[in-house]
């Protein structure tokens, strides 16, 4: 089918280059209600998406526009042809400034091997089933509904500049709810676990995790109303709170003036009394859906350090944002590594403090870094006992906390994050409850 594309794509004298990205996809799914298997089915999908770019000339200045479609397999010749004619017209009115396509070159990058490469997707099956069940053995909760989802990945990617490169990739996404009654007061909670390659453990402990959290959760009480007091982030919203350093250092947000900080700025500030912050992008961490060799525009990837002791070292993006900052490009890198921190989660916990590991919906500002959040559920030490809490809400800046901030030492991986698996922040606001 490319062949076929590219030879149809050199009749059209219009387009000044392309870009073809090309996944076969090979999944089995499954959906569980309780343990019981209620739908199985597998698949093979295929996805071709073109990308045509027209260079042009308006008042004296040189634009470089683009557009894009998906090529289905079923197209004629003559659909194909219309589909690059509505897409070469299309470009000819995106006024991008001009930049280069990745060319060709002789970088092989690491490519991660998975352990799901060892059998057909097929047989991994009762083994992971196993996995997601083996904690679920409470006669007041356990998992109600479960979806699992494991996929086999082949891309190809080719341009007008000499590229062309293929890889494969493994995903896999349990989907599940569990549940814990109480009395009269029965809890629900979701989370889905992404995974690359299959690490019972990990199931054992994020299943677990949860079903120990519907408990906590059932037997809660309201947030009271606490002033200055510190607070705990551990979990999931750590890889949230994080997301502002890895926007704020992209290149498109330098470009879009998003982003303020320049290489060599600190970005915690001049007067840091807590951990200092060291961030490295790394396209090759182990057990992440992210992990791929090749950027979308097919740019070989490596390791880079973003950031170092809270000093920005450099700025990372695609060939296309790199160029218009007029700094060496490093491709698009998802996956995220902040290093532990001078404290054990132990250490943070000596005083009174609210732990929060769970929201209705933790969202953090990557431009302005407001972040807020409703507390589903956290823990309240008053300096004697722990109490398991919810409602109410925490808000703030984290310009405004993370001077002050503490991350622990232990790790925790979440998909394409690693990073602490607490944060202490002082400074941030939080909405009690009021009885």
């Amino acid at each position: 089918m490319i062949n076929k594309v590219i030879s149809l794509l050199e009749i059209n004298k219009k387009i000044s280059g392309y870009k073809i990205y090309e996944t076969n996809t090979e999944s089995v799914e499954l959906f569980f209600i309780k343990k019981s298997l209620d739908m199985d089915r597998a698949k093979v999908v295929s996805h071709l998406m073109l990308t045509v770019y027209v260079d042009f000339e308006e008042e004296n200045a040189h634009f470089r526009g683009s557009s894009s479609s998906e090529i289905h397999p079923t197209m004629t010749e003559e659909a194909i042809l219309r589909t690059i004619e509505r897409l070469s017209f299309s470009a000819s009115f995106v006024k991008n400034e001009v930049y280069p396509l990745p060319s060709k070159e002789g970088n092989n990058p690491k490519i991660v091997i998975s352990n799901l490469n060892e059998k057909p997707l097929s047989e991994w099956i009762p083994e992971i089933t196993e996995a997601i069940y083996k904690e679920d053995i409470y006669d007041k909760g356990g998992i109600n509904s479960a979806e699992l989802f494991l996929n086999k990945n082949t891309t190809r990617i080719v341009n007008s500049k000499g590229i062309d490169v293929s890889y494969s990739n493994y995903d896999g996404t349990v989907e599940f709810i569990t549940t814990w009654k109480e009395k009269e007061e029965e809890i629900e909670l979701y989370r889905n676990v992404d995974f690359s390659s299959f690490n019972p453990e990990q199931l054992h402990m994020e299943i677990a995790n949860m079903i120990s959290q519907c408990k906590d959760k059932a037997l809660a009480k309201p947030t009271p109303i606490l002033d200055k007091i510190p607070i705990l982030l551990t979990g999931a919203p750590v890889k949230e709170f994080f997301l502002y350093y890895y926007d704020q250092a992209s290149a498109i947000s330098a470009y879009e003036k998003e982003s303020t900080l320049k290489v060599g700025d600190n970005v915690q500030g001049e007067n840091i009394i807590g951990d200092k912050l060291s961030i490295t992008l790394d396209p090759q961490l182990n057990n992440s859906t992210f992990s791929v060799p090749y950027d979308d525009d097919g740019f070989p990837l490596s390791k880079i350090e973003l950031y170092k002791d809270g000093i920005l070292k450099r700025n990372f993006g695609s060939v296309r944002y790199c160029h218009y900052l007029n700094i060496e490009p490093t491709g698009e890198i998802c996956n995220i590594i902040i290093s532990g921190g001078s404290k054990l989660k132990s250490e943070l916990k000596q005083t009174p403090y609210l732990e929060l590991i769970a929201f209705s919906d933790f969202q953090m500002n990557p431009v302005t870094g407001y972040f807020a959040g409703e507390i589903r559920l956290g823990y309240y030490y008053d300096g004697n006992s722990i109490i398991s809490v919810t409602g109410g809400s925490i808000s703030g800046n984290i310009k405004d906390v993370h001077s002050n901030m503490y991350l622990s030492k232990e790790l925790q991986q979440d998909n394409d994050f690693v990073g602490p698996e607490t944060i202490l922040l002082n400074g941030a606001s939080i909405a009690g409850c009021t009885e």
